[in-house]
């Protein structure tokens, strides 16, 4: 696994450098050459980070060397600098002739703070609530994280694009007009019934299965570690912030685009979704970390953790639906709804979710527990009688 990872990395890592290359011929027209710029640097970025740091760590643990523990403290720093970095970020976006080559930088710290803020404040949880667990390792944490930022959104990737391909050249053939593989041209030709069916299966029923899956298969991956029920909480937590640190990355590219801010869908709006990067950074972790648990229940026998997998989905699926009854008809076959109404429905609906998935994000690793400690514990004899036994609350599922 670790010789894997290796790989993986260093194939990341390579395509960060190959990012580089594109900055070699810059456009003169400053939107342009913000858009390219924040392509071709923001790519490498992160591409070179997350691929560096897992190839360290992988090859770290080939080499038997072992890892520190992580020190639980919550960078709350990050959350005061993320205003401020949106504000800086519209500036550059409304004036892209100046320092463009900043750009990047802002664009890639907006998309990380929610994501590493919620990996970190739950890991804290985590050690606090279960004071018998074995600590979490900087590679445990970095792996995980990474794994869901790479791993995850790889596999999860390929799969949602075969889906959204074959079944909208499906319909295309069987109801809609025009050549059946060019999906964009000719998704906007289904009749309003089947584009809607098309475009709610794509995002809020095969994409939240497909992707909590892969996400929730740490734990899997992780099986060597012999996690109990609250440690497989935190490794889904890691992994679905990772996968949400990549996804928002790669949309976010497309929103300088000088098409987009000439379509009007950007310009002085451009903070608008940069803050609801910050939904999306709560709600995949923990849609993750419910996955996880499902999992966990499916690999050691507990049917009581089972329900954590469709749990999951469906944040995930209502908060794609949601995000669709908003901006409907901007997707795929262009049949969604557009309605002030619907739009108002839609952004509480966002809210709601947002602020449940945070609470739920805080209080669950207090609830869901490893109920028993560390095996090295228990075999020095370290944990006093009837302390750090405890068993996980099931109540919730």
């Amino acid at each position: 696994m670790a010789g894997f990872a290796v790989v993986v990395g260093a194939v990341a890592f390579l395509n960060g450098l190959a990012a580089l290359l594109l900055l070699v011929d810059l456009s003169d027209d400053p939107q342009r050459k913000l858009f390219d710029v924040n392509v071709a640097l923001g790519t490498a970025i992160v591409t070179l980070s997350l691929g560096g740091l897992l190839v360290y760590q992988a090859a770290s643990a080939l080499g038997g060397v072992g890892s520190t523990a992580m020190t639980h403290r919550v960078p709350w720093a990050l959350l005061a600098a993320f205003p401020v970095l949106i504000a800086v970020g519209q500036f550059q976006v409304d004036h892209p002739e100046r320092l463009p080559w900043l750009f990047p930088v802002v664009n890639v710290a907006i998309v990380s703070i929610p994501s590493v803020l919620v990996a970190a404040v739950v890991a804290r949880r985590y050690a606090r609530f279960n004071r018998f667990a074995w600590p979490v390792s900087w590679r445990e944490w970095l792996t995980g994280f990474i794994y869901g930022a790479i791993g995850a959104t790889t596999v999860a990737a390929i799969l949602n694009t075969i889906y959204f391909i074959a079944l909208g050249a499906i319909l295309i053939d069987t109801v809609g007009e025009g050549d059946a593989f060019h999906l964009v041209d000719n998704l906007p030709t289904l009749p309003r019934g089947w584009g809607l069916f098309y475009d709610i299966s794509v995002l809020s029923v095969f994409a939240p299965l497909n992707e909590e899956w892969w996400k929730g298969f740490i734990v899997a991956l992780f099986f060597f570690r012999k996690g109990s029920a609250g440690r497989c909480f935190l490794w889904g937590t890691l992994a679905g912030a990772g996968f949400n640190l990549l996804e928002t990355f790669q949309n976010s590219l497309s929103l300088v685009h000088p098409e987009v801010v000439s379509e009007q869908t950007l310009g002085s709006r451009w903070w608008l979704f940069a803050l609801a990067r910050a939904g999306t950074g709560v709600m995949h972790p923990l849609a993750t970390g419910l996955a996880a648990l499902g999992i966990f229940g499916l690999l050691r026998r507990k049917p009581r953790y089972l329900l954590g997998y469709p749990a999951g989905v469906l944040l995930h699926g209502t908060w794609n639906f949601m995000v669709y009854v908003n901006a409907g008809d901007a997707f795929f076959s262009q049949a969604g709804p557009d309605s002030r109404a619907l739009d108002i429905l839609s952004v509480t609906a966002l809210a709601a979710i947002f602020l449940m998935s945070v609470t739920l994000l805080w209080e669950l690793p207090r609830r869901i527990l490893d109920g028993v400690p560390a095996p090295l514990y228990r075999l020095i004899g370290m944990v006093p009688a009837g302390d750090g036994a405890r068993e996980p609350n099931p109540s919730l599922f």
